[in-house]
């Protein structure tokens, strides 16, 4: 299996667990789309945790003279990103997003922020701490979101948690029987790609300590963002438990 093919089983991979992965990327391609309009010039957009640059690419396609600024700490994430990215204004970096270093890394100047299914990895204080980090990252009406599984509370709402797991569960069966990889496949295969031997190296010893975070709901995030600056916040998407959180800087 090459590279392409190789992202080809990601995508996959990824609609088997998101629920209208498709529709959720349209809406914030929507989202960027006005704020490209507002403007009247290209924009710049920042994708956090990107993995393969799956939201990025896109950004790119839909968007066609933005650029963007790809980010995450998986190295074999970012060497499929590279491989397989074809276009000259998009650009991976190796770093983590929970690093105060992170505007060195990446930059500023941004007209989006984006994320998709990756900001649950993060702990409260460190997502607490990113959000004030992008607000001094942004530029006057520039807009985040991060599409994410945010679950629904096992005490106090049973019914819908248990709900959502059986819908999302049915969902994914119905992919994997038609020949989806699962999670652990999927992986298995990347760590055995040819020539990779490196980047499989790096990725068993970053991920060697990695420990569950602590999970946080919708309201934590609508918080944090109001807290680090944010003007206006939002849900703006919603499939059971799979959600778009918004915020925007003051213009």
């Amino acid at each position: 299996m090459g590279p392409e093919e190789l992202l080809a089983a990601w995508h996959d991979q990824q609609k088997a667990f998101i629920e209208f992965r498709d529709l959720r990327t349209r809406t914030m391609i929507d989202v960027l789309r006005n704020v490209r309009a507002e403007k009247g010039a290209p924009i710049k957009v920042l994708d956090l945790a990107c993995g393969p640059g799956s939201l990025g690419t896109a950004v790119m396609q839909a968007i066609p003279d933005s650029s963007v600024v790809a980010v995450d700490r998986d190295p074999v994430l970012l060497r499929l990103g590279r491989e397989t990215n074809k276009f000259d204004k998009m650009q991976f970096i190796d770093e983590d997003i929970a690093s105060p270093n992170l505007p060195d890394s990446v930059g500023t100047d941004f007209d989006g922020v984006i994320s998709a299914t990756a900001l649950h990895w993060l702990n409260p204080d460190q997502l607490a701490a990113l959000y004030l980090r992008l607000g001094k990252m942004m530029n006057p009406g520039a807009v985040f979101m991060n599409c994410d599984h945010l679950f629904y509370d096992a005490v106090t709402q049973p019914y819908l948690r248990k709900t959502a797991e059986d819908i999302r569960n049915s969902f994914q069966n119905e992919f994997l029987a038609e020949g989806a990889l699962t999670w652990d496949a999927w992986w298995k295969t990347a760590l055995e790609m040819p020539d990779w031997q490196e980047e499989a190296k790096l990725w068993h010893e970053r991920w060697a300590d990695d420990r569950p975070s602590i999970k946080v709901n919708v309201d934590f995030h609508l918080s944090a963002l109001q807290a680090a600056g944010f003007v206006e916040t939002a849900q703006i998407y919603q499939w059971f438990d799979d959600r778009i959180i918004f915020g925007r800087i003051s213009a």
